[in-house]
């Protein structure tokens, strides 16, 4: 059977990162006895609904009209990956808000956004939200400079 839709690829992919997850899960143990949930109960959860809607939107592909593929490599995702790795990479030796702020300028900036007020706004708002939001809402410890 031959590709004939980027949802097929789509699809796929899902229903492959869904098995990824389950198998994953599966490592984690079972947990102290009792009337509680497994701790993989959830991440086995989500694997199933991850592969479902992939198996969802592989079938959907596979039976639509036949469409040219798109580039397998896109300069614009490739800037994104790569900036997401550079932050994550050298996450523990940069102020959080600085490294948000910058990784939102170069995915507005790799996607033709060219509106200043959307790049000097938008940026700005994401990283304090962020910063607030898991410093403030959940606990989290950051790293920051000041």
């Amino acid at each position: 059977m031959a590709i004939r839709h980027q949802d097929s690829i789509s699809g796929a992919a899902l229903v492959a990162a869904g098995g990824v997850v389950t198998w994953l899960s599966l490592d984690i143990g079972t947990g102290a006895g009792g009337a509680t949930l497994a701790p993989n109960f959830f991440p086995l959860l989500c694997a199933g609904g991850l592969m479902l809607c992939g198996a969802l939107i592989l079938l959907k592909g596979l039976l639509s009209a036949p469409a040219p593929l798109p580039a397998v490599v896109d300069r614009r995702l490739l800037a994104v990956g790569a900036a997401v790795v550079a932050f994550y990479w050298f996450f523990e030796y940069i102020d959080f808000r600085f490294g948000t702020w910058l990784l939102a300028v170069i995915s507005l900036l790799s996607f033709g956004i060219a509106s200043r007020r959307l790049l000097i706004v938008f940026p700005v708002v994401l990283s304090v939200v962020l910063y607030l939001t898991f410093t403030y809402g959940f606990s989290v410890v950051l790293p920051t400079w000041i």
